[in-house]
C-alpha cells in the first residue's frame, strides 16, 4: 500500500461545508454540536490534506478559498455516495434495521411521534430511531448536513419556508389555527358560529416572540386597523392556554399544538383561520432508503389517526 497515498476525511469535509454554509465557525459549531475549537482542529487537519488554505481570514471574517470550492462540491458527492450506499445496503436486507435520526418541532415531538415511532418500532424492531427536538428551520439546515436523516418541519401557509437544495418533501396535512379565549368572555361571532379576526377590536393578545407565528398576527392586526395590545409573549402552548384561561388575554393555538385544554378557556372556530403547513423533509439521495421509507409512512400513519 502507498504510504504517501491518502484520502480525505469526510467528516474533516463535512465540516467545512458547514463553516462555508453557515458563514462562521461559531454557528457552524452551534449547528454541529462540535466547540468552536474542535471545528478549527478539524479545518487545520483538513488544510494539511489538501496542501493549500481552505480558508483565508479576511478582516474578522473566514472567507473560502478557491480549494475549499473544490472540496465543497467534493463533500456533497461523498454525502450522496454515503447516502446511496446506505440505501442500496440496507435493500440487500429482509428488516429494516440501523440507526435512524428524527428531528421534529417541539408539538410534533409530543403529538404526532410517539404514535409514529411505537408503529415503527412494532414494525422493525431492529431499527433504532433517535428523536431531536428542532425549530424547522434549524431542522432543514441539519438534514441538509447530515445530522439528521428526517426532519417532521411546519411553516405557515403564507409564509413558506426555503428549502435547501437536495432535500425531497412530503406534505403530510395542514394544521388548523383556533382562536383560545377566557370563558366567559364575549366575543363577535359570525352566524356560523366562526370569529372574525378583523372584528376583534382592542384586545389583548397573548403573542410569540418575534418570528414567522407573529409577523402574521400583528401584520393582521395592522392591516385591519385595529388597535391592540400584547399582554404577553409566549412560545409554549399549555404557556399561552394557561394566560388565557386566568383571563390574561386571548391567543390563537393550532390544534396539534394543544394537550389538555384548561376549563378555564374557550376554542372558537376562526372564519378564513391560518394554517401550518406539516411535512416531512430528507436528503434526495436518501429517497430509497428503507428505513427512511418506513418512517414517512409510520409519521403519516399517526397523522391520519390524529385527524380521525
Amino acid at each position: 500500500m502507498c504510504k504517501d497515498c491518502y484520502m480525505f476525511n469526510p467528516e474533516h469535509l463535512r465540516t467545512l461545508r458547514t463553516v462555508v454554509e453557515e458563514g462562521t465557525l461559531v454557528a457552524a459549531a452551534d449547528l454541529m454540536g462540535l466547540t468552536p475549537s474542535a471545528v478549527s482542529q478539524q479545518l487545520a487537519r483538513l488544510q494539511q490534506e489538501a496542501g493549500q488554505a481552505v480558508l483565508v481570514r479576511r478582516g474578522r471574517n473566514l472567507a473560502p478559498t478557491d480549494a475549499a470550492a473544490v472540496l465543497v462540491r467534493m463533500a456533497e458527492e461523498v454525502q450522496r455516495l454515503d447516502e446511496s450506499a446506505r440505501a442500496e445496503l440496507e435493500r440487500l436486507t429482509k428488516d429494516v434495521s440501523g440507526p435512524l435520526v428524527v428531528g421534529a418541532f417541539a408539538t410534533a415531538v409530543r403529538a404526532l411521534l410517539p404514535a409514529a415511532l411505537t408503529d415503527l418500532r412494532r414494525a422493525h424492531p431492529h431499527l433504532a430511531p433517535t428523536i431531536r427536538e428542532a425549530e424547522p428551520e434549524l431542522s432543514l439546515d441539519l438534514v441538509r448536513g447530515g445530522q439528521l436523516d428526517l426532519a417532521v418541519v411546519h411553516d405557515w401557509t403564507d409564509y413558506r419556508l426555503t428549502l435547501p437544495a437536495g432535500l425531497s418533501t412530503h406534505d403530510i396535512g395542514q394544521d388548523v389555527v383556533d382562536l383560545v379565549a377566557p370563558v366567559g368572555m364575549s366575543l363577535p361571532r359570525r352566524r356560523d358560529g366562526r370569529v372574525d379576526l378583523h372584528e376583534l377590536d382592542g384586545q389583548t393578545w397573548i403573542d410569540d416572540t418575534p418570528g414567522v407565528y407573529s409577523d402574521w398576527l400583528l401584520g393582521t392586526l395592522r392591516e385591519a386597523g385595529l388597535s391592540y395590545r400584547i399582554g404577553a409573549t409566549v412560545d409554549t402552548y399549555p404557556g399561552k392556554l394557561a394566560l388565557a384561561g386566568a383571563g390574561f388575554g386571548v391567543t390563537l393555538v393550532p390544534r396539534l399544538g394543544r394537550d389538555l385544554v384548561p376549563d378555564s378557556v374557550v376554542v372558537l372556530p376562526l372564519h378564513d383561520p391560518p394554517t401550518r403547513r406539516v411535512f416531512l423533509a430528507h436528503r434526495q439521495a436518501a429517497e430509497r432508503r428503507p428505513a427512511v421509507e418506513a418512517a414517512v409512512r409510520a409519521i403519516r400513519r399517526a397523522w391520519a389517526d390524529l385527524e380521525t
